[in-house]
C-alpha cells in the first residue's frame, strides 16, 4: 500500500482557505523540524549545508531525508540523475521550497498561530477513514504502510499541522480581500473573450498502432462497416472502446495539434485521418458541431464573485511573501542557490499547481 496525495484528501475546515490550500501547500510541503541549530556567520557555511536561515542550517542529509518522506506521502520523484539540467533545477527548487517553508513557519509563530495535537489528529482520522476505513485496525494498517514507505505517523501529523497553520496565516495576511459588484462587472468586460464558450465538437475515435491499420479502417468505413463495430474490434483505447470511441464534447485546445486541426476542419458527420498522435494512428468521426457561445454576465457572475477574491487574496499573499523572502537573509550554498531567491515560488518540485483555478474537463488522450 502506498500513501499518496495526502493534501488532496485531507478535509480542512470549510472556509475560503479550503479553496486556496492547493496554492499554499506547495510552498510548505518541504518544510519541517529536525534542523541543526548552529551559530553561522554570513560568510561561513559548513561543507554539507544546503542553506542557512535564522540561525538554522539545513544539511544535505536532512534535505534527502525530507525528500524520502515526501516520496512516501505525496509521490514526489526527483528526475533521472542522468538528466543533469533537470536534476540541478530540482535540487535548487527543492532547497528554495524548504527555505520558504521555514520563513512561513516563522511568520506563523510570530502571529501566534499554533495548531493543537487534537486538531491535527482529527484531520488524520478523517483521512484514514476516507482512505482505509474506520477503527483501530484501519489506523494500524495506515501506520504500517507509512513505515514501509519510509515515514511515520508523527511526520504526517507535523505535515497536517503545517498545512493548517499556513492556512490560518494566509487568512491573516489576506483578510479584507473582498470584491465589489463594480469590480465584478469590470472583470467581466475585460475577460469576456476568455469567458466565452469556444466551439466544441462531439468526436468518436479509433486508435491503432500503424498507418497501414488506420488506412484499412478508413477503407472498411468506406465499404459500409459501422464505426462502432470497428471501434470494438480494433481500437487500442480501452477507455472509449466500449462506448463507440466517444471522446465527448471537446475544444480545440484540449486536443493534440495535428488531431485538433483535422477534427475541427471536418464537417459534422465527416471522417478524418489517419492522424498520428503520441498514442498511435487515429481515425475520427465528427458526431456534432456545437458553435461558440458568448458569455452572459448573469450566468458567470457568481463564478466571478468566487474567483476574483481568490485572485486578489493570492496577489496579496505573493506580495507579502516576496517581502518576507527579501528580508529573510537566506544564505544558500552555491550548488543549491535558486535563480531568484527572493521571488515567491510558482510551485514546489513535483507538482503542477493551479492556484484558484476550477478544475476543468480532463484533456483527452489523443
Amino acid at each position: 500500500m502506498k500513501i499518496t496525495a495526502l493534501p488532496a484528501k485531507v478535509r480542512l475546515p470549510r472556509s475560503r482557505r479550503g479553496r486556496i490550500m492547493t496554492a499554499l501547500v506547495l510552498v510548505v510541503l518541504l518544510s519541517g523540524a529536525g534542523l541543526a541549530w548552529w551559530s553561522v556567520r554570513a560568510d561561513d557555511l559548513p561543507d554539507d549545508a544546503v542553506f542557512a536561515y535564522d540561525g538554522q542550517i539545513e544539511t544535505v542529509a536532512q534535505l534527502e531525508e525530507r525528500l524520502r518522506t515526501l516520496t512516501a506521502l505525496y509521490g514526489v520523484q526527483p528526475p533521472d540523475q542522468q538528466d543533469a539540467a533537470k536534476s540541478d533545477a530540482f535540487r535548487r527548487d527543492t532547497a528554495k521550497a524548504v527555505a520558504v517553508g521555514m520563513v512561513l513557519d516563522r511568520a506563523a509563530r510570530d502571529r501566534g498561530i499554533v495548531i493543537g495535537d487534537k486538531a491535527a489528529r482529527d484531520v488524520l482520522t478523517r483521512f484514514i477513514s476516507q482512505q482505509i476505513g474506520e477503527g483501530p485496525e484501519a489506523r494500524s494498517k495506515f501506520v504500517q504502510a507509512l513505515g514501509t514507505t519510509g515515514t511515520s505517523e508523527d511526520a504526517v501529523l507535523d505535515e497536517i499541522k503545517r498545512q493548517l497553520a499556513v492556512s490560518q496565516l494566509f487568512d491573516s495576511v489576506t483578510r479584507g480581500s473582498s470584491i465589489s459588484d463594480g469590480e465584478v462587472a469590470d472583470a467581466f468586460e475585460k475577460r469576456k473573450a476568455q469567458l466565452d464558450t469556444p466551439e466544441r465538437r462531439q468526436l468518436s475515435n479509433i486508435v491503432v498502432k500503424t498507418k497501414e491499420e488506420a488506412d484499412q479502417v478508413l477503407a472498411d468505413l468506406g465499404a459500409g462497416t459501422p464505426f462502432e463495430t470497428l471501434v470494438a474490434q480494433r481500437s487500442l483505447d480501452g477507455s472509449t472502446r466500449d462506448n463507440g470511441g466517444d471522446l465527448g464534447q471537446v475544444t480545440l485546445a484540449q486536443l493534440e495539434d495535428g488531431y485538433a486541426k483535422a477534427a475541427f476542419a471536418t464537417p459534422a458527420g465527416g471522417l478524418f485521418g489517419p492522424v498520428q498522435t503520441t498514442h498511435g494512428w487515429n481515425v475520427g468521426k465528427v458526431r456534432q458541431v456545437l458553435p461558440p457561445q458568448p458569455a452572459v454576465f448573469d450566468q458567470v457572475k457568481e463564478q466571478l464573485k468566487q474567483q476574483l477574491p481568490l485572485e486578489k487574496a493570492l496577489a496579496t499573499w505573493r506580495g507579502w511573501l516576496g517581502a518576507q523572502l527579501a528580508d529573510a537573509n537566506i544564505r544558500y550554498a552555491d550548488a543549491y542557490r535558486p535563480a531568484d531567491p527572493a521571488a515567491p515560488p510558482q510551485q514546489a518540485p513535483g507538482w503542477s499547481p493551479a492556484p484558484g483555478q476550477v478544475p476543468g474537463q480532463p484533456r483527452p488522450s489523443r
